[in-house]
């Protein structure tokens, strides 16, 4: 029976969670960027130095990089290979919150707290994309974990060695993805914890075995890249941790500290009207139960420290899911399961999401047969307003049943979760067109071809797109230096870089002296507001999205 279950949510995960991934287009610009770099390093089979467009890209360590290049030597260089690892990731994430779960809490917790993970809006959407976030989030999860069952009283000395290390180990690959984060993270997390637990003494003892781990994992790589590339560790130290962190120079995403609030909710809207609920089921075991109070730790701490922190983005607090999902499994459990106390703020929540559904069902419906004020979906795409309206509708009648009198709460909260599965899966095919003009250049550049030795110059969007799209590693970037300004300060790259209109008609009359044909991929408004009267004569112009300013062209010289 254990077996049958076994294979049932292995089948379960594999279909709403891994074989959808795959349908939609590559999102610029991070997408693009990731796929990039790591085909830049199948391409030159170097796994040390990251490059972008040819030039040095240290912003990240290579960990990420890796595990895409990994992945598409197994799948190829497509959407699904680039967007496995991270959704792998998530997976784990969800196996370590089941795992915590059965050990301290029980088999129904557990369940409920993996399922409450993978369905966390956040959660699914990043864990989608081909992002670094979901990978550190993976790393840090398991190294928490790992140290947190290391420092149980009832743990043998072997075994809490082990864990120990291995925690390191696994902080070291958080090390591997995003850099000095993962000592920050894991840090506010346990120091709080055992202060609270009045074993303060053992902050000097515990730390080293980690540190160990830290240091067979990631010393390697560090050494070899600061033989190939000495500036690495300058620049990665203090422009992309300190003055990033501290704001000494303008920060990127700079956002006030309550930005992390509303992200929050959103990243658990299913959950909100709940929380209620949620805070009563804890407020009796939350003192008692040693993981519950590391959970709450590792959900408040790490918040608090990206609040703190100047550059802010919505994908930061990823980490501080996993013990969030522990916490609302918990304290609904109690409440609804064990106190069997009313389920209002379910049926609350179950009608507005059901009533909102509908509506949002209907209103589409409307924009598809009327085309009022603009149509999301093109008559060729209607598949995707079916899609989209069934996954709505299906959902709707999951929680319609769950309201049902003689629904056990149980069985409430299981329809209430298994309804957004089809959402998971119908997320991955709807994406419209229109958008996909905007968004995935890509998709539109390769339909059309670029001769592999022809010269190529790009702007600074969609330049990623463009390098991945048409495997080139050597484009010319017009006018703004974008990302990739740190490596085109270097002297073998600098001449990469064209900083004005009379550089670029001096390029472009060199290159077809050569022989050569010269190509130049932009957005479109460069050429029709920016360079309108004055960009260099050109023989044809091939546009997305209708020539629209924000879509993409491709001119040909």
């Amino acid at each position: 029976m254990q077996k049958k279950w076994i294979l049932i949510i292995a089948a379960i995960t594999a279909l709403f969670f891994i074989l959808p991934i795959g349908g939609r287009p590559l999102m610029a610009p991070d997408e693009s960027r990731y796929a990039e770099i790591a085909r830049e390093m199948i391409a030159a089979n170097d796994w040390v130095s990251p490059t972008l467009n040819g030039v040095r890209y240290f912003e990240k360590p290579p960990m990420g990089y890796w595990l895409w290049a990994g992945s598409m030597k197994l799948f190829g260089q497509n959407a699904f290979a680039l967007r496995l690892p991270g959704m792998l990731a998530t997976l784990g994430s969800a196996l370590l919150v089941f795992f915590l779960a059965l050990r301290y809490l029980d088999r129904r917790n557990a369940l409920f707290a993996a399922a409450v993970y993978l369905t966390f809006p956040l959660v699914f959407v990043l864990g989608s994309v081909a992002i670094l976030d979901p990978i550190l989030t993976f790393f840090l999860t398991a190294t928490t974990a790992f140290f947190f069952l290391a420092i149980d009283e009832n743990c043998s000395r072997k075994k809490k060695w082990g864990l120990l290390f291995l925690s390191g180990v696994m902080c070291g690959c958080a090390f591997l993805t995003k850099g000095f984060l993962a000592f920050a993270v894991p840090a506010v997390c346990i120091v709080p914890y055992l202060l609270w637990e009045k074993r303060w003494k053992e902050l000097l003892i515990l730390p080293w075995l980690p540190l160990l781990g830290v240091i067979v994992i990631s010393a390697p790589w560090a050494f070899a890249v600061h033989q190939a590339q000495p500036d690495y560790w300058r620049y990665f130290i203090f422009v992309e941790h300190i003055q990033r962190f501290f704001g000494q120079e303008k920060a990127q995403h700079s956002e006030p500290f309550f930005y992390f609030i509303p992200v929050l909710l959103l990243g658990m809207l299913q959950w909100v009207i709940m929380i209620p609920d949620l805070v009563l089921g804890l407020r009796k075991n939350i003192f008692s139960n040693k993981l519950l109070k590391y959970s709450f730790c590792c959900f408040l701490m790490p918040f608090l420290f990206f609040s703190l922190s100047s550059g802010k983005l919505a994908t930061y607090i990823l980490p501080c899911f996993a013990p969030l999902a522990i916490l609302i499994a918990a304290g609904l459990s109690e409440r609804f399961f064990i106190e069997r106390k009313s389920m209002l703020s379910f049926k609350i929540t179950a009608i507005l999401f059901s009533t909102v559904l509908i509506i949002g069902a209907v209103g589409l419906s409307i924009n598809q047969i009327t085309g009022w004020p603009v149509r999301l979906y093109s008559h060729e795409e209607f598949v995707k307003y079916i899609m989209i309206v069934l996954a709505a509708v299906l959902w709707a009648v999951f929680m319609f049943a769950a309201l049902s009198k003689n629904t056990p709460p149980e069985r409430k909260i299981t329809l209430y979760i298994f309804g957004f599965l089809y959402v998971i899966v119908c997320s991955h095919f709807i994406f419209p067109d229109v958008v996909a003009e905007r968004k995935a250049p890509s998709e539109y550049l390769a339909t059309v071809p670029i001769p592999a030795d022809a010269t190529l110059i790009t702007f600074r969007r969609p330049f990623q797109d463009v390098c991945w799209t048409y495997k080139r590693s050597d484009a010319y970037i017009f006018l703004s230096k974008g990302e990739i300004k740190y490596g085109l300060a270097y002297p073998d790259a600098e001449h990469r870089f064209i900083a004005d209109l009379e550089g670029l008609q001096k390029l472009i009359r060199s290159e077809k002296a050569k022989g050569k044909e010269v190509y130049f991929v932009t957005r479109t408004d460069l050429l029709t507001e920016d360079f309108k009267d004055t960009f260099p004569p050109f023989e044809w112009k091939q546009s997305s999205g209708n020539g629209a300013d924000d879509c993409y062209s491709v001119v040909k010289f």
